[in-house]
């Protein structure tokens, strides 16, 4: 008999412990409906900082089953919470890009924050999917302790998809409402802002920009929007095709334009705005709408969306003038529009 009250009291100690463990593990905040993780998540391991706090922005129970959606990106971003609005970038190391050269990656992503802070201030979250090139400790820490709008997100669980098409998973976020697919080395400029905020003003799905004779495909890999908070049906979709180990492997290199142009524009062409300065009369099976604001003048080196830094050279414009019918029609005198 005293053996087996023995056995009972362990037991019970045990199961005791585990419970602790658990609500340890968990911070149950009954008032909100919010389920904090018991870590820190402001701090990556290996970090000497920490990050602010996200208090307003954690993510609530959901209703129906009681779990934490998770973001595409890290634990932080998961903090933020629903109806984040994301500018999402590629950054990857020698093994994916012979031509990588970390100083010069570094400096273009600084320039780019510095774009963000700009054009895109009001609440956009600028996303890093990199691989293991990037260090946490000498690179991602101190970025990120900066700069409140800036999330790494680590690729190395996901390297069968190509480095070029990892900016794309935002569109498959649950808790993304707006994501943007952007290049390291093209600037945030305030003409693509302008178009930008026409998309948003509407209701269409897709936004599609194109500002260069060259650019003669439906969608640019960084030059392209959606929002999945208005068809969620559609953003799974697009992250079951990138998950697609089978089907994305074919995307290497620089075919991320070719998947969006197989796998994303059969979605897009029936909800999108796309603004063209050159190609508007190849509609791509849509008509194109013109730019809202000219272009900037001649003597400033944001000449066209999507140019990598530096780009033009002060006084001298890669192309011609954009034929009239792709001027505004209140606006025919927009020589370069």
């Amino acid at each position: 008999m005293k053996n087996r009250q023995f056995i009972y009291l362990i037991l019970t100690v045990s199961l005791g412990s585990f419970v602790v463990l658990i609500i340890g593990r968990f911070d149950l905040i009954s008032s909100t409906g919010i389920l904090l993780l018991g870590n820190d998540y402001r701090r990556r391991p290996g970090c000497t900082c920490s990050r602010s706090s996200l208090t307003s922005l954690r993510s609530p129970l959901t209703s129906e089953n009681s779990h934490i959606q998770l973001s595409l990106c890290s634990e932080y971003a998961t903090q933020r919470g629903p109806h984040q609005r994301i500018i999402a970038i590629s950054l990857f190391g020698p093994k994916e890009n012979r031509m990588f050269q970390m100083n010069r990656s570094l400096a273009l992503l600084h320039q780019l924050i510095e774009d963000l802070n700009v054009v895109y201030p009001d609440n956009f979250i600028l996303r890093v999917y990199h691989d293991d090139a990037v260090d946490s400790s000498n690179i991602i820490c101190p970025i990120e302790c900066k700069h409140p709008n800036v999330d790494f997100c680590n690729m190395t669980d996901k390297l069968y998809i190509p480095p070029k098409i990892w900016r794309f998973t935002p569109a498959g976020d649950p808790l993304v409402d707006i994501m943007m697919s952007r290049d390291l080395d093209s600037p945030l400029t305030k003409r693509e802002r302008a178009a930008v905020d026409v998309w948003l003003a509407s209701n269409k799905l897709f936004h599609s920009l194109r500002d260069h004779p060259l650019h003669n495909v439906p969608m640019l890999g960084g030059m392209w929007g959606f929002r999945p908070s208005l068809n969620r049906s559609i953003s799974r979709l697009i992250l079951d095709k990138i998950y697609n180990r089978e089907l994305i492997k074919r995307y290497g290199g620089r075919a991320d334009q070719s998947f969006l142009s197989s796998h994303v524009w059969s979605y897009a062409k029936a909800s999108v705005i796309a603004h063209d300065s050159f190609l508007c009369k190849h509609e791509f099976g849509q008509k194109s709408e013109p730019f809202p604001t000219q272009r900037p003048a001649v003597n400033e080196t944001n000449c066209f969306i999507g140019w990598a830094r530096p780009c033009c050279t002060p006084g001298k414009r890669p192309f011609g003038p954009c034929p009239p019918e792709c001027r505004p029609k209140d606006h025919p005198e927009w020589v370069y529009c």
